[in-house]
């Protein structure tokens, strides 16, 4: 990569000199230069070329001088580095040079010998310094892709490791499947846009529960989501987070409702289902994509409970082992316990002899 460099400077010998020296360094592609003779010219030349990567300036120039110009260069490219050439090397002029930015200091006559260890060493700086900048940059946005799907406090947590998910495992966690009720007949009766506006909405306010209450976004299908507690890292309290999330879901859903109703727009109702289980967690994919996934079991009992909501008219159905694990979580039982009704042997597929589920009627409160 051709290294850019623009030399200020009102001697006119001084171009001369620096494309005979440099000849070699120009004629591979290594480097190229641009003139101005003071600092004036020198910004005009830095705002129509915003791709320069070092400035070599003198100090004493008709109009803008070098250490006015070192104090304006951040506000046109604050990434620039600055070597100061003159033949005013005291040391007054040093220290103010580099109080203005300079990152290093040549005195005239120039040894051209030590102007290119120079320019290599100060190249080399500005190189660690866009990398660094790139690092950060590429943190941020993994920051970012990650906090859309993880609460802020697993956030840090993941953000800080080389390796944030870690190999393959398997360990205990709640899962949650929300679902909007009737969303055929929804999409029949509202415009594309509309129902994709309406679903960016939802899923927007949704998430916010489940991040409110330390779980992790594991992806949209279609008009519902799945989320999971305990996943990628186990916690205290993961069934109770995810029983709190579904009623703080159905409450916040509720409030939009009213919301919704008073503008004359459509309302939504949800089914969830949860349940607390050992899950696999692990990367899937191949080479092109990679994708962190929760899957067995547990997952598919969760799917199936906010399945069997609707006939049961139920707008949360949870597990017995759910329900044991909040009993287990908690010394007075989870007083939100109470508002659920308890169904034995209620049919799900692929468990022949039953199961015993928890339902919150959908008409009911939701604490």
């Amino acid at each position: 990569m051709t290294a850019r460099i623009l030399v200020v400077d009102d001697e006119p010998d001084l171009e001369v000199l620096v494309e005979q020296r440099f000849r070699k360094a120009i004629g591979s592609g290594e480097m190229s230069f641009r003139y101005a003779r003071d600092g004036e010219a020198a910004l005009a030349v830095l705002r129509d070329t915003p791709d320069i990567d070092m400035v070599l300036t003198d100090i004493n120039m008709p109009g803008m001088d070098g250490l006015t110009l070192l104090s304006r260069l951040p506000g046109v490219n604050p990434s620039l580095k600055a070597v100061v050439v003159s033949a005013y090397g005291d040391m007054a002029n040093i220290r103010t040079a580099m109080n203005r930015g300079a990152f290093d200091f040549v005195t005239k006559p120039i040894e051209f010998a030590d102007l290119r260890t120079t320019i290599d060493k100060t190249l080399a700086a500005l190189h660690e310094l866009r990398e660094a900048h790139r690092r950060r940059e590429a943190a941020e946005r993994a920051r970012l892709n990650l906090s859309r799907y993880f609460a802020p406090s697993v956030v840090e947590i993941l953000a800080s490791t080389d390796e944030p998910f870690g190999t393959a495992r398997q360990h205990q966690a709640a899962v949650l499947f929300a679902d909007i009720v009737g969303f055929t007949q929804l999409c029949a009766d509202e415009q594309p846009e509309e129902v994709f506006r309406l679903l960016r909405r939802f899923f927007g306010r949704m998430a916010r529960q489940v991040f409110g209450a330390s779980g992790t976004v594991d992806k949209y299908i279609g008009d519902g989501l799945m989320a999971s507690f305990g996943v990628p890292l186990a916690g205290t309290h993961d069934a109770t987070n995810a029983l709190r999330c579904a009623l703080a879901m159905q409450r916040r859903l509720a409030r939009w409702n009213a919301e919704q109703q008073a503008s004359g727009l459509p309302t939504l109702r949800v089914a969830i289902g949860v349940h607390y289980g050992p899950v696999l967690v692990g990367n899937v994919g191949d080479e092109q994509r990679l994708e962190f996934a929760t899957i067995g079991d547990t997952v598919n009992v969760a799917s199936r409970l906010e399945n069997i909501a609707r006939p049961l008219k139920s707008s949360i159905v949870l597990s017995q082992a759910l329900v044991d694990q909040v009993r287990l979580e908690n010394e007075d039982g989870l007083p939100e316990l109470a508002l659920f009704q308890q169904i034995e042997s209620q049919p799900l597929r692929g468990h022949p002899q039953g199961m015993t589920v928890w339902t919150l009627p959908d008409s009911g409160p939701v604490g």
